[in-house]
């Protein structure tokens, strides 16, 4: 499900390193490689926040288009708990979604 190869070039192409990436994840750069390399994957609730740390809609993190229905409804599940926390932004559900989380980002002066 998770593609680790479409993650580390996405991470790249913002410049973000490891450290940052997992700064705004919550978790440790360890986890964060470990992702990466395929060693393991991101929990549901990891892999949405991932998505938007990355300003990428969650699918484009999938390896394919899953027939796993089990595996969507975890990940829509995670993004539900996500958008209720106060703090949440809006989600990204498009690619035009995630141009427009970047240039907000540039504007509000955050790498990315």
């Amino acid at each position: 499900m998770y593609c680790p190869t479409r993650s580390k070039a996405r991470r790249e192409r913002l410049g973000l390193t490891r450290r940052q990436l997992a700064d705004r994840i919550g978790v440790h750069e360890v986890t964060v490689w470990r992702w990466e390399s395929g060693e393991v994957g991101p929990s549901a609730d990891n892999f949405v926040r991932l998505a938007h740390a990355l300003r990428i809609p969650f699918a484009s993190l999938l390896a394919q288009v899953d027939d796993d229905a089990m595996a969507t409804g975890a990940l829509i599940a995670a993004e539900i708990g996500r958008a209720r926390s106060c703090a949440a932004e809006p989600t990204i559900r498009t690619h035009a979604d995630a141009e427009a989380r970047l240039i907000a980002d540039k504007v509000r002066g955050r790498r990315g």
